[in-house]
């Protein structure tokens, strides 16, 4: 069962875009097609874990390189991919994906900002274009097909995810483009540009422990000793600045968030309660064993450990919320999250949730805005998307209701859904107008995309 499914992924993506113009035809608007279709795919085929907490920590380190950059041709969009594999890549267009091993295998946030500024230079320089409009191997199609086998091998068939890894091996000159353009970024971003050859030295280590066994971050960025070495030594001679405050925390409530979500209860409490065991009197130990209890489905157990770090972890205190409300405690969740958003009003997830009780509530009035704020920030929060079509559909709107769920159902990967909802959307809007012509052009791409979707 598992190898039809991969190989009939292939084949669908082999169709899928076959009628596009070639590789080497392809300017700025060719490139962002490539990733906004790119994107539906996964979102329908690649396993994306879509945690907001999580979600909003990989997209502010890499909005934070982003607008480091000299021009702003992209809109990026950062993923988290369910896999223990050891890989990142990037799509044309501005699309990101970090799979959780990674994430769950760096030793510091600078390690995980250097993947990232590495794979944003790549998108930015337009590597994967310009190495393929010199070889022009590849049909449009094609590579689409092939960027799905590089981000998720495991919907590859065999030799055809093996060949994808092979064509799509960046060559030597753009890795190195990445490389030292990416530290400049991260640099320019007040990361520690040593991150960066620290992270590739891990995985040439790895290698070479299992050589059998490579990670998948070799297959299309290849690593070399000598590369490293370079890296390292441009290092030594860079200005280095400190983490920022909160950095080390950060990133460790985002590895114990993932573990919670992918890795089996028995093996993330080995981890977690040992630790807080030995050090009773931190808040810190007690704060990351809360949120594997909280996302691990245990929130009773999470509630006492989240409200005693409130004091000394404020971002304590929205995970203190999502406890209470797990635990029908909605109106004192709702005052938890007030109290957090007046001192992080941009945290989207957070701003989500606040929204979802509003509405819960019958407030939907005041959840309005700050579903808008939230999508603002983070435009991927499907349950902002759900939780305004809610809204629209109390207040009688049922043309942005049919839009919202539209929405909402598309960032899930409910394809056929979307469509219909589409459909609906386009229906009750009039002739002539921006709603009419956003719902068609929404259509357009789903069926560009994906053919027939009935």
């Amino acid at each position: 069962m598992r190898c039809g499914r991969r190989a009939a992924v292939a084949l669908g993506l082999a169709a899928v875009l076959a009628a596009v113009p070639r590789a080497g035809a392809m300017g700025l608007s060719d490139e962002r097609e490539v990733g906004a279709r790119f994107a539906l795919e996964a979102r329908r085929r690649v396993p994306l874990l879509r945690e907001p907490a999580v979600g909003g920590y990989l997209r502010r380190l890499g909005t934070r390189l982003v607008a480091r950059l000299d021009n702003d041709q992209f809109t990026y969009r950062f993923f988290l991919v369910r896999d223990p594999a050891t890989n990142a890549f990037a799509v044309p267009g501005g699309y990101v994906y970090v799979h959780a091993g990674l994430l769950l295998g760096v030793a510091g946030e600078a390690e995980l900002a250097g993947v990232l500024a590495h794979e944003i230079v790549h998108v930015d320089a337009h590597h994967m274009v310009r190495q393929h409009e010199k070889t022009a191997l590849l049909s449009y199609g094609t590579l689409l097909g092939l960027f799905l086998s590089a981000v998720h091998p495991a919907l590859g068939a065999g030799a055809v995810a093996a060949g994808a890894a092979a064509q799509l091996k960046y060559q030597r000159e753009f890795e190195q483009e990445a490389d030292h353009v990416g530290l400049d970024l991260m640099a320019r971003a007040g990361f520690d540009p040593e991150g960066m050859p620290a992270f590739l030295r891990k995985v040439l280590s790895e290698q070479r422990l299992g050589p059998t066994d490579m990670p998948p971050y070799f297959l299309s960025h290849p690593l070399t000793e000598e590369r490293v070495g370079q890296l390292e030594q441009r290092v030594a001679g860079m200005t280095r600045g400190g983490a920022r405050a909160g950095a080390a925390l950060d990133l460790a409530a985002a590895q114990a968030t993932v573990r919670a979500l992918t890795e089996g209860r028995a093996t993330v409490l080995a981890r977690y309660e040992p630790l807080a065991a030995a050090r009773p009197d931190d808040p810190v130990a007690g704060y990351l064993l809360g949120l594997v209890y909280l996302y691990g489905d245990q929130p009773e157990r999470a509630l006492p450990l989240l409200a005693a770090a409130r004091a000394a972890v404020p971002r304590a205190r929205a995970d203190h919320g999502r406890a209470l409300v797990r635990l029908g405690r909605p109106e004192a969740a709702r005052d938890e999250f007030e109290r957090h958003l007046r001192a992080e009003p941009d945290d989207a997830a957070a701003v989500l949730v606040l929204a979802q009780i509003l509405v819960a509530a019958g407030d939907t009035a005041a959840a309005m805005p700050l579903l808008r704020h939230a999508l603002a920030i983070d435009p991927e929060l499907d349950g902002a998307e759900y939780a305004l079509a809610e809204c629209y559909g109390k207040a009688g709107d049922t043309r942005a209701q049919w839009w919202h769920l539209a929405r909402a159902y598309e960032l899930r990967g409910d394809m056929e859904r979307a469509a219909s909802a589409y459909e609906r959307a386009r229906d009750l809007a009039a002739e002539d107008t921006p709603e009419r012509a956003a719902a068609e052009r929404a259509l357009e791409m789903l069926r560009a995309t994906f053919g027939r979707l009935d």
